[in-house]
């Protein structure tokens, strides 16, 4: 900037080929987004009287081409005149700056003590501890993923889907069909493969070490938990019943996003900007689909916008109830506690993970994939054999069930949807709910006739559940639902 209104006659004196060059040696500290560098800006502001000279001698600083790494531009504050002049308008687009200045001459002129920045208290540095506590909680449920995993880990030290399911894992239908709320805490502690949790790591580390010692250790827990748990929330809401949904980067997210919030806390300068820049560099390129971060895994963004709201609300809350005055965040007594009941809220999802971890065991005593039959034809064909094969799998059970009934062996069918019923506990979470509710339907019609109240009570959560199509006939044919 040239201050003409103190001197008249001073000029920028940098031609701007030398300008662009200095451009240029800077781009290695512009940072990268996304694997392409990101562009350095350079204004040329001369602020005073304007002369007719200016325009002809500051339409030299513009950018020279659309691919260009360098962005030079000029601009004229005419405090005379009260007007903006940039070398970068075009038409009705405004070049960098220029509206933000035509605001500044529209009003007073603050005196110079009153643009003197407000001292503000900042804690000392510090360790944070809290950071390398999550840090190796998500390390040590990875290393628990790949030791006790269900099936052989494939790749860079993936495990199977059966695996992630076991250990908490968010899948629409489990959380709101069957109610398995857990999820929501335990998703946020597991990761897809070892690159997925190294780049989570990095991203905590990054946001940690900045942002722990500025709030302290209670108000980055309880940023870090209700992120999460946020993420976990519009994860559910908006994903397919069938996405599968891991991973700490809703949390990260949050993180950041509370970073960016909390940076209008400290006046313009080498803080404020030091957290801005280190949350939008993550942010973009996290929150908008620019490109796969992991190859062959699809990014959950409805998890990271979640996460982000969720630091958003907690940093705008911290933002109101801290004092410039104060080195920390007041009520740090509140978000202590508000930390310490999320880590033992967590209590519930290691309880409900070992339960469904020895049900997912049980996948081994399934069908497999590559042995299913593609057809309901051939399922038939072949019922008895698999059911000889795979007693504890309630699909061939089911068909010869209904193939039973159809050939008036009421006996028959009740034995075998009983039997395919009996581990139900154990394949509820490995298949989908309309198995359990195929062979009430069927195990209600064998009993209907000499157990009719009993009947009655087996359908019930068949009745509920299924609400249109041939099952649904059936049961409504033979009053099996009340009507």
């Amino acid at each position: 900037m040239v201050d003409r209104e103190a001197r008249p006659d001073a000029t920028f004196s940098i031609p701007a080929e030398e300008l662009e060059e200095i451009g240029e040696a800077c781009l290695k500290y512009s940072g990268r987004v996304n694997g392409r560098t990101m562009p350095v800006g350079i204004g040329v502001l001369e602020i005073g009287p304007g002369t007719l000279d200016q325009q002809a001698r500051l339409q030299a600083f513009r950018r020279s081409s659309l691919r260009a790494r360098v962005i030079p531009f000029g601009m004229i504050v005419d405090t005379n005149s009260r007007s903006v002049w940039s070398s970068q308008t075009r038409g009705f687009l405004k070049g960098p700056y220029h509206g933000f200045v035509e605001k500044l001459l529209t009003v007073p002129r603050e005196a110079n003590l009153d643009l003197t920045p407000p001292v503000v208290a900042t804690s000392p540095s510090s360790f944070p501890f809290v950071t390398a506590s999550i840090l190796l909680v998500l390390a040590a449920v990875f290393a628990a993923e790949i030791i006790f995993g269900i099936g052989p880990w494939t790749k860079l030290l993936q495990p199977t889907n059966v695996t992630l399911v076991a250990f908490g894992a968010i899948m629409k239908s489990f959380v709101l069909q069957s109610g398995e709320w857990y999820r929501l805490l335990s998703a946020p502690f597991l990761h897809a493969d070892i690159g997925h949790l190294i780049m989570n790591a990095i991203a905590l580390w990054l946001a940690g070490r900045v942002l722990e010692p500025l709030v302290g250790r209670a108000w980055f827990g309880t940023i870090y938990a209700m992120a999460a748990l946020y993420g976990s929330v519009l994860s559910v809401t908006l994903n397919s019943a069938t996405t599968l949904v891991v991973g700490a980067s809703g949390a990260i997210m949050g993180l950041f996003a509370a970073m960016l919030v909390i940076s209008a806390h400290f006046p313009p300068g080498a803080i404020r900007t030091r957290l801005q820049m280190s949350a939008i560099y993550v942010l973009i390129p996290s929150l908008l689909p620019l490109a796969g971060a992991l190859k062959g895994h699809k990014v959950d963004y409805a998890s990271h916008f979640g996460g982000a709201l969720g630091g958003v609300a907690i940093g705008l809350l911290i933002l109101g109830i801290w004092s410039r005055s104060e080195a920390l965040p007041r009520f740090r007594r509140a978000a202590a506690a508000i930390a310490l009941a999320s880590v033992a809220a967590l209590i519930y999802p290691a309880m409900s993970v070992s339960h469904a971890y020895s049900g997912m065991s049980f996948a081994s005593q399934l069908i497999p994939a590559n042995e299913l039959p593609k057809t309901s034809a051939d399922m038939r064909t072949r019922a008895t054999e698999l059911i000889a094969k795979y007693p504890h799998d309630p699909r061939p059970r089911f068909i010869r069930a209904a193939e039973l009934l159809d050939a008036n062996d009421p006996i028959g069918a009740e034995r075998e949807a009983r039997a395919g019923l009996a581990d139900e506990d154990s394949w509820r979470q490995l298949l989908v709910p309309q198995f359990g509710n195929n062979l009430r339907v069927v195990l209600a019609l064998a009993i209907n006739k000499d157990r009719h109240e009993e009947a009655l009570q087996t359908a019930r959560p068949a009745c509920d559940a299924i609400k249109d199509g041939p099952m649904r006939r059936l049961l409504d044919d033979r009053k099996l639902c009340g009507t």
